[in-house]
């Protein structure tokens, strides 16, 4: 780790950086249609949003980043929340796809794990499938969807059961930025963009280690650590870490102090910026654990 060239390491956060931007953008496009709300509350709250999500061992952050938002703006907490699902799906979509790309073009390239290479592109393409078609299902039969939605809330509590409604009409209406070109194809822009740098910071790191690996080796790495992020420890520590120390002895012949050393840059690139950038504007705000705390206690479920 010592051996990192520092100058690469500090381009990689800047470009961890970047996706917060492009982030905040598209979310805010998401919410507010012809009024998007104002751009520095949207960054604020997506910034602490994802410094919680990042220091916390569950996705607390996004919860907290519509309640935030809410609290700064006109924008009603489900009206924010629904677009937060519409962003997750969205990035599934591109892990898939980037995912199912490498395996295509490395079909044959990796004998020693052609087991992951293969299964990992059928059941790739199979998810991908089945989100789509939820998608187009829930664009051209809304109204059915929406009825079977209603139907399954009946099993909250009666004070739940707006929120629930609110959650799913605002999920629902982010569908409609297809009627809005431009908006869709900004939208679309940010999401390249945002896995553009997500993928550059990894490869970054590669640069900083004098590791000559191809670009497309980030795809393989992003997809699958996504699993080890997905494990629920504070950060992620732990889970990412043996994650891509597996993929780099396993698919690029790093030894295990490499594999190791690689793994913890990778993650102190990617959640480093976003905890700063966080913690700064939490305390530029004059924000308290606590005042987290209420904010998403108080609101909608």
């Amino acid at each position: 780790m010592a051996s990192a060239n520092p100058w690469w390491i500090g381009a990689g956060f800047a470009v961890n950086f970047s996706a917060l931007l492009f982030r905040a953008y598209r979310w805010r496009l998401l919410i507010g249609g012809e009024e998007p709300p104002p751009f520095y509350p949207t960054f604020f709250a997506t910034a602490t949003g994802y410094m919680l999500s990042t220091v916390l061992p569950i996705r607390a952050g996004d919860v907290a980043r519509p309640a935030l938002l809410a609290r700064r703006t006109r924008v009603r907490f489900a009206d924010a929340l629904g677009p937060v699902l519409t962003e997750r799906i969205v990035d599934l979509i591109a892990i898939l796809v980037m995912f199912s790309w490498f395996c295509v073009v490395h079909w044959n390239d990796f004998p020693q794990a052609r087991g992951v290479i293969h299964g990992g592109a059928l059941g790739a393409g199979t998810l991908l499938g089945a989100v789509i078609a939820f998608l187009l299902g829930l664009y051209f039969f809304g109204s059915s969807i929406r009825r079977v939605h209603e139907w399954v809330g009946r099993i909250l509590p009666q004070r739940f059961r707006g929120g629930w409604m609110r959650f799913f009409d605002a999920f629902a209406k982010t569908l409609t930025i297809t009627e809005r070109p431009r908006d869709f194809f900004v939208v679309l822009g940010c999401t390249v963009a945002i896995w553009a740098c997500l993928t550059a910071q990894l490869w970054v790191v590669f640069v900083a280690l004098g590791r000559s690996l191809p670009y497309d080796s980030t795809f393989l790495i992003n997809a699958v650590a996504t699993i080890g992020l997905a494990i629920p420890t504070p950060g992620g520590v732990g889970g990412f870490h043996k994650v891509c120390q597996w993929l780099l002895q396993t698919f690029y012949r790093f030894d295990i102090d490499n594999s190791v050393a690689t793994a913890v840059l990778f993650h102190v690139v990617g959640t480093l910026p976003v905890v700063v950038s966080g913690l700064a504007l939490f305390a530029r705000e004059g924000l308290h654990w606590r005042d987290v705390k209420e904010v998403a206690s108080s609101d909608e479920p």
